[in-house]
């Protein structure tokens, strides 16, 4: 009797352990507790008959164990609603349509696999999320293709009418805007093309032709193209318009070769660099950077520039003087033969060229095809400068010598003290002199 009690024990223990949902079957305390139980009844010799009831269901369909805690979220058959389950509407859907073999059209063939009912058509719609006719449609519309030859198939394709010409064309053959008017590509890109080859693109130009709403960005790219829809955004850009209270502020035009490139710039910066082409220039003038003085000033400073740089020329030209072909540095002949060596700070004595006609050498005393200049050349000196006399470093040479001599302080050019005298075609070599040592002393 003590025997018997154990073991009523034991297995009222055990089920109470198999029974809790919490249990694992990994704990440490079940394995034990299950070896000792059966050592106890190897002892009394007498067999245990276990039975095992699941909580659970299998998905009908995969096979999948379903917990008793997510039954509430599977799907239950109207035939046995607590026994047969689908674990989720995608299995309820691979059955049915291997029921019918793709169609959806003959849903009596859709049964429960255990007991042979139907399965409910409402089911079966709610498992496709109400679209069941639709599925059903295109089943349709794929076997009827099949049957079709290929005349009958385009004579099935839909079509509609473009609401510009009236013409029938195939839908494929058209683009539906986002108003949800359907127009033929001819038309609708014609009309696109037209308001931005005009510049007229605002978004009361460039709107839908039966209904006031604009066309999206997108939908112009995917009328027209790359190529003029750069076009469009170029015109865009140029209609940008900043509020009348924004007076911190304007628009600036990058004026790069090519560059189209526009930008808002805050009042007072005073220089810009453009982030598309790299051109750099004063964004109020639109010239070269000028930091520390006004636009004015700079523009006096570079006419004044420019008249110097006019005059030196004539002067080098009345005085039969010659410019480096490399670096444009003004050279005298002093003595010697007519081959040259310009050691100006950007030559450095790898140029060489011939003083009568101009043309750069290869090599010192290279031969050529000499063909004298015209005008004076024959002048005394041998003065190499760089930088069209830009205030900066004079080199004084001797006919044999390619390093300089003496490095001083570049005077600047002040060409009308010279200019203002007259002494005559006789006396060239004396000005040239003249003009040189004057423009030293004042360095």
């Amino acid at each position: 009797m003590a025997e018997s009690k154990v073991l009523d024990t034991c297995a009222d223990f055990l089920a109470e352990i198999l029974n809790k949902k919490s249990a694992s079957a990994n704990s440490t305390y079940i394995p034990q507790f299950i070896e000792k139980f059966s050592q106890i009844l190897n002892l009394t010799e007498m067999n245990l008959k276990v039975t095992v009831k699941p909580y659970g269901k299998n998905c009908l369909h995969c096979g999948k164990y379903i917990p008793s805690y997510h039954l509430s979220s599977a799907i239950g058959l109207w035939c046995k609603p607590n026994d047969h389950f689908f674990c989720s509407a995608h299995c309820l859907q691979r059955h049915s349509l291997i029921s019918t073999n793709g169609t959806l059209l003959d849903l009596d063939y859709v049964r429960c696999p255990i007991c042979r009912s139907s399965i409910s058509p409402e089911q079966i719609n709610e498992a496709f999320d109400g679209k069941l006719e639709s599925y059903q449609r295109d089943a349709c519309d794929r076997a009827l293709l099949m049957l079709l030859d290929e005349e009958g198939k385009e004579k099935l394709k839909a079509k509609f009418t473009c609401l510009i010409c009236y013409t029938e064309f195939k839908v494929d053959e058209g683009i539906t805007l986002e108003c949800d008017h359907r127009f033929c590509i001819n038309c609708i890109k014609q009309q696109v093309e037209m308001l931005i080859e005009s510049a007229q693109v605002s978004d009361e130009k460039l709107k839908c032709p039966m209904c006031p709403q604009a066309l999206s960005v997108y939908e112009i790219e995917d009328i027209v193209g790359p190529e003029l829809f750069a076009k469009y955004e170029k015109f865009r850009l140029r209609g940008i318009q900043l509020p009348p209270e924004d007076e911190n502020s304007y628009i600036f035009h990058c004026r790069g070769a090519d560059c189209e490139y526009i930008c808002i710039i805050e009042k007072g910066v005073e220089e810009f660099n453009c982030p598309k082409c790299g051109f750099k220039c004063c964004p109020l003038c639109k010239d070269e950077i000028h930091k520390g003085s006004t636009c004015e000033e700079f523009a006096k400073l570079k006419k004044e520039k420019v008249i110097g740089d006019e005059e030196f020329e004539k002067l080098l030209r009345d005085e039969g003087l010659l410019k480096c072909p490399e670096c444009g540095a003004a050279v005298q002949r002093i003595s010697g033969c007519q081959y040259m060596v310009c050691s100006s700070s950007q030559c450095q004595g790898r140029t060489y060229f011939c003083y009568d006609c101009g043309i750069k050498l290869e090599q010192d005393h290279g031969a050529h095809d000499c063909k004298p200049r015209e005008g004076p050349k024959n002048q005394p000196a041998n003065v190499f400068m760089d930088d069209r006399m830009i205030p900066g470093v004079a080199y004084y040479h001797h006919p044999d010598d390619i390093e300089p001599q003496e490095i001083i302080p570049r005077p600047i050019f002040e060409p009308r003290n010279i200019l203002e005298r007259n002494h005559g075609p006789a006396r060239r070599g004396r000005r040239a002199r003249n003009f040189f040592r004057n423009l030293f002393r004042k360095g």
